[in-house]
């Protein structure tokens, strides 16, 4: 019987094993997605600060200007709101696959919880009852 306990334990642990590596690709997945989000946002930050110069120093009317700048600033805003969308997309799903892991584990973890309880409450309805003493030997140990 406790090779069968042992089994069902190896069993659970190798089963949480898997489950954490899992745990740790879905980390993983998302955190390179934001990275990549956030160096696309660095670099669009750059790029904006670079056509600004430009526009800076090759416009000398004020009229064109304002107008390249607000050309600009909406091209800009597009942009960032797009960012903002992969992100939002980005932990949206990630947010999935935390609740269907979390969902698919949680079953497993209760499963293999069972299994062990009642692997434990076989044995120990398995061990002889403790041999009470009887009324003629409690008699003459008097």
């Amino acid at each position: 019987m406790q090779e069968q306990i042992l089994e069902d334990l190896s069993a659970a642990t190798r089963t949480s094993y898997e489950a954490f590596q899992e745990l740790g690709q879905i980390n993983t997945s998302t955190i390179e997605k934001l990275a990549q989000l956030q160096f696309g946002m660095a670099s669009l930050g750059i790029e904006g600060s670079m056509e600004q110069a430009k526009l800076l120093t090759s416009t000398t009317n004020y009229q064109d200007l304002l107008s390249a700048e607000s050309d600009f600033a909406s091209s800009y805003s597009e942009k960032v709101m797009n960012f903002a969308r992969q992100t939002a997309d980005a932990l949206t799903e990630s947010r999935e696959e935390f609740t269907n892991w979390f969902e698919k584990n949680s079953k497993v973890l209760a499963e293999t919880a069972q299994s062990t309880a009642v692997a434990t409450s076989v044995k120990a309805a398995k061990k002889p009852a403790a041999k009470k003493a009887s009324t003629s030997t409690a008699r003459k140990s008097a």
